[in-house]
């Protein structure tokens, strides 16, 4: 509360301006739907319609439409219970706990989750409580509340849907960074040989199964927006990259663990890491942070592709110097991360293993890149001053 309070008032003013468009958006579908209700089905007073239209269409911006749809059904399922209950056994003080629990009792047996379900008791409240005018013989406040949602979901995934590739770029950006970040700290604790470094690496590795999952989440919601949308429906393609992507990010997500602990194990046992392996972890970072702009930027994705291979290239090349167990591991952890960067990127998986294969096989190329990555991250000059009488190479 208190940052709020500390906004300044441009801030304040950058955040109006950031909500406008969906507040405009619920004041119309406020709107539309008593006018439906009042002009169309002739309901006097038709409180349920606008406030239905608010309540779902605030809960439903940027959900799955099954949720939304859940949603929807709570308030109505909440304020029909409570319809034909209070025409029953009227208004006071024990109908109300009659009325609750009947409203949530049928919202759960209607198969609705835990929110459909305090909505269905918030409807329910609603009329037996503040006394809405309606129709005592009939369904009057139920229609209003169906007509109120059904304008909601109409106006989120059809009319004025969120933007899906936004809200995939939004959920992917930051799982790519956390991983780049990771793997930027494996680097540095590698090079500087600094055990805590390389266990707080290991440790904030462990945590991205997390991201991954809610990032999964979003995906498959930003794709039901694209398809659902009219709109949209140009962005099917892109967001489906996304969701191919996130797929595998997955599976570079326990890679990257797999590093981090093969890291910590080298650093732990004194183990001479090569600066290749340090360069081309340092460049499967570079890598993740091009690869979410390379879903909509060709020329991202180039730069990407590029960082993967060199990556793989320097690391490989690091295999020269040592052959000890856990740079093998550290080694063989970083060209399958690069590997699954690579697919990520839409390339397909036998033509991602033919260019690692390629750097692998090829001791001129590789020892080529790896120097080049060497050279753009400053290592080389350690390199050659560790060498007898600074001799350059």
């Amino acid at each position: 509360m208190a940052s709020v309070q500390n906004l300044t008032l441009r801030e304040r003013l950058q955040r109006l301006r950031a909500a406008a468009p969906r507040i405009a958006v619920a004041a119309l579908a406020a709107t539309l739907s008593y006018f439906i209700a009042h002009k169309l089905l002739g309901h006097k007073s038709p409180f349920f319609a606008p406030i239905s239209a608010v309540v779902v269409l605030g809960f439903t911006i940027g959900a799955q439409l099954q949720r939304a749809l859940q949603l929807a059904l709570g308030v109505a399922v909440g304020i029909l219970a409570a319809d034909l209950l209070v025409a029953v056994i009227g208004n006071g003080g024990w109908q109300i706990g009659v009325v609750v629990f009947a409203a949530m009792c049928l919202a759960v047996f209607a198969g609705g989750d835990q929110l459909a379900v305090r909505q269905a008791a918030a409807g329910g409240l609603l009329v037996s409580v503040a006394a809405i005018p309606g129709d005592p013989a009939g369904l009057s406040r139920f229609e209003d509340a169906a007509v109120g949602a059904a304008v909601a979901l109409l106006f989120n995934f059809v009319i004025f849907p969120v933007n899906p590739l936004k809200m995939a770029s939004r959920a992917v950006d930051p799982a790519l960074n956390a991983i780049a970040e990771i793997l930027d700290s494996v680097a540095l604790a590698l090079e500087k040989r600094d055990q805590e470094a390389a266990l707080d690496a290991l440790q904030e590795a462990r945590k991205l199964e997390e991201h991954v999952g809610q990032v999964q989440a979003t995906i498959s919601t930003s794709g039901e927006m694209a398809r659902l949308a009219l709109i949209r429906r140009g962005q099917v393609e892109t967001v489906d990259r996304y969701a191919h992507a996130v797929a595998l990010l997955d599976r570079a997500q326990g890679d990257v663990v797999a590093l981090a602990q093969g890291a910590h194990r080298a650093v732990e046992h004194g183990d001479r890491i090569p600066l290749e392996v340090v360069a081309g972890i340092r460049d499967l970072a570079a890598c993740a942070r091009h690869l979410g702009a390379s879903f909509e930027d060709e020329g991202e994705q180039e730069l990407a592709r590029a960082a993967a291979v060199r990556a793989a290239a320097a690391t490989t090349a690091g295999l020269d110097e040592t052959r000890n167990l856990s740079v093998s591991l550290v080694v063989g952890q970083a060209r399958m991360t690069a590997g699954d960067f690579l697919r990520a990127m839409g390339i397909e998986p036998q033509d991602a293993r033919a260019a690692l294969r390629q750097v692998a096989d090829d001791t001129e190329a590789r020892s080529r890149i790896a120097t080049e990555a060497l050279r753009s991250q400053g290592l080389d000059a350690e390199i050659d001053a560790a060498r007898p009488g600074g001799e350059s190479a």
